[in-house]
């Protein structure tokens, strides 16, 4: 080790990056002067993008990483899970069937054994630790986060991550105190909610606490959060402004909650408020270059048919709207679009404005409704890109619907195939125009997907795409596809 200790630190800095994490962390405990040098290495590697619990344990060391004098210059991207064993009531937990002794609260926990009763208080400890930092608008997270965001000088990307496949700080050990996994998302309860979730608290502490730390945020992303139910006076226009004002990245997927309303007095949005905490943030990202928008459809059970007044009603239709007639996005690259529901009209002024400047569209089960001036809803969509979008490279359509069911991409041969699969396909032969080579433009298994990338392959697709599209009441046995599908709302699934 003393012939390495005599080469410059920028070749040590090197030979560092060849190593494995683990042999790095050993490396490094060598000696000060191979420590020293490698620390651009470690610190990049190790700290430029990590993700933590909303638990004190776990934002303690967010905060321990902020004050260090070396490492906080390497942190540009904090993410954080806003689960804490949501909705999931784990094996340790006494049987919620039993009724406990009037004369004796701790009986139920008294019939535990050992090793459960020591996960089970664990499970307690964290649970109300999480909950504390959220309750109010989350203010006990802001406190913390604020001084966090303005110790972080190349600090440019904030989001949430919720799957599994993510670990933030102190999961595995909180998985081995209760038994279970923490990031574990337990089944949403069907009625209606008394307060706001979680993600929405920590996109509230988040907003806040970066505004008030001044951060330079380019890159946002957040998951199902109840924009609409957040209160008008808990985050003011300017506060977002301050917030999201350098932002070029935007990733949100919001969500109508079902709130239950305890007095008289308290907030609970109204059929006119939809969209409009969506208005306020687009508003605020005056640079905003890329958006990846999701809505999902409200909560509240309802037996109305599906048909188009349906769709019009529903929150996805209203939210877009509402945000497109109020707010135009001239700067946009780039947009992905899922579970949305919305009309030609709406959609073709989204789009309008950054026409010039879009290079990559990305549409996912997304719904077109069709009205008179629109009667074939996709086909204006299709020729718009053709005509007003000369920089677009690149396309994914997945599973594009209309009110009364799927859209596929087809040739003129293919026609008579898809009719003999599917006996309540509406009137092919009115609704498909297509050229007189009757040769098939995609394979069986592409009927409801393309991929396509380079400018002269797009413009080439979309010129095919024009004629060649059929709209049908339902689909089977196309791939993989669930036929089901097509007879349920689609905006409950994941994607």
């Amino acid at each position: 080790m003393t012939g390495l200790t005599k080469l410059p630190s920028e070749l040590i800095s090197a030979i560092v990056s060849f190593l494995e994490d683990s042999d790095v962390r050993t490396t490094r405990l060598t000696c000060r002067a191979i420590e020293r040098a490698s620390l651009a290495q470690f610190g990049h590697r190790f700290f430029r993008k990590k993700g933590y619990l909303i638990t004190s344990p776990s934002l303690h060391v967010l905060a321990c990483i902020a004050a260090h004098k070396d490492l906080k210059k390497y942190v540009q991207h904090v993410w954080f899970n806003p689960d804490c064993f949501t909705f999931v009531h784990p094996e340790c937990a006494p049987d919620p069937q039993e009724a406990p002794d009037p004369e004796n609260p701790e009986s139920l926990l008294q019939l535990l054994s050992l090793s459960d009763r020591k996960r089970y208080e664990a499970y307690q400890t964290v649970k109300q630790d999480h909950s504390d930092l959220l309750q109010t608008w989350g203010w006990q997270l802001q406190e913390v986060l604020t001084p966090v965001f303005a110790a972080l000088p190349n600090l440019k990307t904030v989001g949430m991550r919720r799957s599994e496949d993510h670990a933030p700080w102190g999961w595995r050990r909180l998985k081995d105190s209760v038994g279970e996994d923490p990031r574990d998302l337990g089944p949403i309860p069907s009625g209606p909610m008394r307060s706001l979730s979680d993600p929405t608290k920590l996109f509230l502490a988040i907003i806040i606490a970066a505004a008030a730390a001044n951060s330079q945020l380019r890159r946002f992303y957040i998951d199902a959060i109840e924009l609409d139910n957040i209160h008008p006076a808990s985050l003011a226009q300017e506060t977002l402004d301050k917030a999201c004002g350098a932002i070029w990245y935007l990733e949100i997927n919001i969500t109508k909650a079902w709130l239950y309303k305890h007095q008289k007095n308290e907030f609970v949005p109204e059929r006119e408020d939809c969209g409009s905490g969506l208005v306020k943030l687009l508003k605020a990202t005056t640079q905003l270059k890329e958006i990846a928008l999701q809505i999902f459809s409200d909560r509240q059970p309802t037996n109305a048919q599906r048909d188009r007044d349906f769709w019009r009603n529903s929150y996805p239709y209203i939210c877009l709207q509402r945000a497109v007639e109020s707010v135009h996005l001239p700067h946009l690259t780039r947009v992905k679009l899922e579970k949305v529901v919305t009309s030609p009209a709406t959609l073709l002024a989204l789009l309008s404005p950054c026409a010039g400047c879009l290079t990559s569209l990305k549409l996912r089960d997304v719904r077109l409704l069709s009205d008179e001036e629109h009667p074939q809803p996709w086909r204006s969509v299709f020729a718009f890109l053709l005509a007003s979008c000369p920089k677009l490279d690149y396309l994914l359509f997945s599973r594009l619907l209309w009110e009364h069911g799927v859209v596929t991409f087809l040739g003129p041969s293919d026609v008579q195939s898809v009719r003999s699969r599917a006996p309540d396909t509406r009137s092919l032969s009115e609704i498909v125009s297509a050229s007189s080579s009757g040769e098939a433009f995609f394979l069986d298994d592409e009927l409801l997907e393309l991929n396509i990338s380079g400018r002269e392959a797009v413009a080439r697709t979309l010129e095919e795409l024009v004629e060649r599209h059929c709209y049908h009441t339902w689909l089977s046995e196309i791939g993989s596809i669930d036929e089901m599908g097509w007879h349920t709302d689609t905006t409950d699934e994941d994607w």
